[in-house]
Parts: structure tokens; sequence; C-alpha cells
């Protein structure tokens, strides 16, 4: 496991944040930012407002532990319509200050997402739309997408089955929520090619409005969730579908709340799952009691084979609570409790990545190579 310094800051910086519009603001519309700070609003589109200026510029001033790494986003108050502020036009990627002192930051806004046209790429493979599912206990209801590579045969040798949470931003960047998708179906084309995973389909579960709650085992939605996937999704891939058939062909995924029931779900139902890869996760004591659980339980499924990582950015007000303490809380209590980097485990730290769909898209080859690698 990666080694790292845990040097406390002292002190509070006075961050300014001065922002200039090139892209007309809409008749009625506010800017607002949000981010990875309480302050900011947690990660509410509508965090802050941002006061406009005597010159034409939006500007706030809000303060950050010394040493701490601040992620935001702008916004007109909607994931739809954050500002883009990158010359290549492309939606943008959380916007990273390091709050190193008191200092002034300037960002210029040159587009808006919801003003641009954002192309879906043509998926590789197959992607199959099915909608006939009950979701017991679940509010929303909801289908699947199951995404079939070129090679798919309905003849040919059985696929390991990979299951996904928050389908909607695995494969069509235009369906994401923030305008950025995954790759997954590029990702997995391209190690295929390669011949370095075996053969395997992917299936999407979309979140919901309920998604804190849904993707979360303590909660009971999280565990009406947790059953439709077992109960509902799984059998009838396991019908339609030429694929492998036994909890070692099974792998759950997912990131941030998503890595958090993706690691709940392996350790609850081994039988299942074999393993299971968690990206970002939420392993925060503010959403789970998950480290307390795994250090003190009396069983681990030791045959479970289990992926985390964390982004260098992922950082939040509490630095005892942040995703990259977790992460390595999380990794040093596997190993204490019998898993073996290397055979059943592995941990990545990613260098300068930030909490977002672009950054588990850049990686998403090191998690599969470890569910599938031959």
């Amino acid at each position: 496991m990666e080694k790292r310094s845990y040097r406390r800051h002292n002190g509070i910086c006075t961050i300014k944040l001065i922002v200039t519009l090139k892209a007309k603001m809409p008749k009625g519309d506010s800017l607002y930012i949000t981010g990875n700070l309480l302050e900011l609003g947690d990660w509410e589109p509508t965090g802050k407002q941002l006061q406009k200026c005597e010159d034409g510029t939006y500007s706030i001033e809000f303060n950050a532990r010394k040493g701490a790494i601040i992620e935001c986003k702008l916004t007109r108050g909607t994931w739809k319509t954050q500002g883009i502020y990158l010359k290549n036009g492309k939606p943008p990627d959380n916007y990273v200050i390091k709050a190193d002192k008191d200092k002034i930051v300037k960002v210029t806004i040159l587009d808006w997402l919801d003003k641009k046209i954002i192309v879906n790429d043509p998926v590789k493979g197959k992607l199959l739309a099915f909608d006939r599912f009950t979701c017991k206990g679940l509010k929303y209801k909801r289908g699947i997408e199951v995404w079939l590579p070129e090679t798919y045969s309905e003849t040919g040798s059985p696929n390991s089955v990979i299951y996904m949470h928050d389908g909607q931003n695995l494969f069509e960047p235009g369906n994401s929520f923030a305008g950025m998708d995954w790759k997954v179906d590029e990702t997995i084309t391209k190690l295929l090619a390669d011949g370095k995973i075996k053969n395997c389909i992917v299936v999407g579960i979309p979140n919901s409005p309920d998604r804190m709650k849904e993707l979360n085992l303590e909660t009971s939605l999280g565990k009406y969730y947790a059953q439709f996937i077992i109960e509902e999704v799984m059998p009838f891939v396991e019908t339609k579908f030429n694929v492998a058939h036994g909890h070692k062909n099974s792998f759950i995924m997912g990131s941030s709340m998503g890595g958090l029931m993706a690691f709940q779900m392996g350790f609850t139902f081994p039988h299942k799952f074999g393993a299971t890869a968690c990206l970002s996760s939420a392993f925060q004591s503010k959403f789970s009691k998950i480290l307390d659980q795994v250090k003190h339980s009396e069983y681990l499924p030791q045959d479970l084979r289990v992926y985390i990582d964390t982004g260098e950015y992922e950082k939040e007000i509490n630095e005892r609570e942040d995703i990259c303490d977790c992460y390595y809380k999380m990794m040093e209590i596997l190993v204490k409790r019998g898993f073996k980097e290397g055979e059943n485990l592995m941990g990545y730290f990613d260098e300068k990545a930030t909490h977002t769909e672009s950054a588990w898209a850049m990686r998403l080859k090191i998690p599969l190579m470890f569910l599938l690698g031959k």
C-alpha cells in the first residue's frame, strides 16, 4: 500500500474568486459556485451565489483550511448549466484551487454546457435497453442497459458480467449528468482487442432522485436497491444473455456513493459477486459505518477480490474524513484483516485526479484489468 504523510495544517486561507463572463448570462439567471466545502454547498448545484460587480464580473469570498484542496464547479443553478472555462469547449472537469495562502483566483467562463450540443460518441458494440422491472420497494421504477462488445456471441464461450451503478454515466456523454461519460465501451473494446481481458458484458443500472439513499446498504432503500439487482436484474441477465453463471464470473462496480454500495454489496453478498471495484468511494462516517464494520466484523470473505482507489484532489473540509484519508484507512484495515495486495486486493492512488466521470474514465482500465485480466 502506498505511504502518505498526514501533515496537519493550521490556519485559514481567504480565497476571493473573480469570474469574467465571455458567454452571455441568460436573463433572470444567477451564477453559483459549488464544491467540496460545506460553505460552498457540498456539491449542491446552487451552493453559493456569486455577486455581480460594477465592472460586470462576478465574485465571492470564502475561507478554507490552509493546505486544503478545493474542487468546485460554476453553474447557473443545475449540472446541465455548468460554465465552460476550457478553450477546447469540452464539458468542464472540476476546477481545482489549492488553499496554500490568501489568494485571488480569476476564472473566465467561455460558454455554458446547456448551450453546447453534446455529441454522443457512437457506442462501440451494442447498447440495449430493457424496461421490464418491478423495482420492488423502490419509489422510482427503472430499466437497465446492457452493453455487448463486438466480440459477443450467443454460441461462443460464456461472458463474465460487470454490474455498474449510475448507469446513465457509463456509455454516452449526452446522457451523463455533467456531459462526460466513463467511456466503458471504448475502454473495454480496446482491452479486448489487445487481448488483456477476458470476454465480458456490462449491465448499467441507472440511479434515481433517491440516489444518496439507494446507494447505501445501511438504508432501507439501499436494501431494496440491492434486492432489485440480485433478485430482478441478475436473473434476467443470466437468462437472456450468454453469460457464465456463478459468483466468480459476476462483478459489481461503482464510484463515489456507487463505490460505497459496490463495496457493501461485495462483502454482504460474496456468494453473488466474485470481485468488487470501488472508485473514489464515499467511505466517510457521515455516509456509512463501513470502516468500523470492516474493522470489527467477525468474518470477511477472503475469496472476494477487492479494488479501491482515490484521486489526489478528492479532499473535503474535515481532513480526517476526506476520500483520500478513508481510502488509506480502508487499505490498512483490509491488509490487517488478511487481504493481500497483488492477490485479492488492489489499491490505486491517482495523482492530480478529481472526483469526476472524466477522472474515472481515465483510469477505468486499471480496475477492469484487475477484474478480468488474463
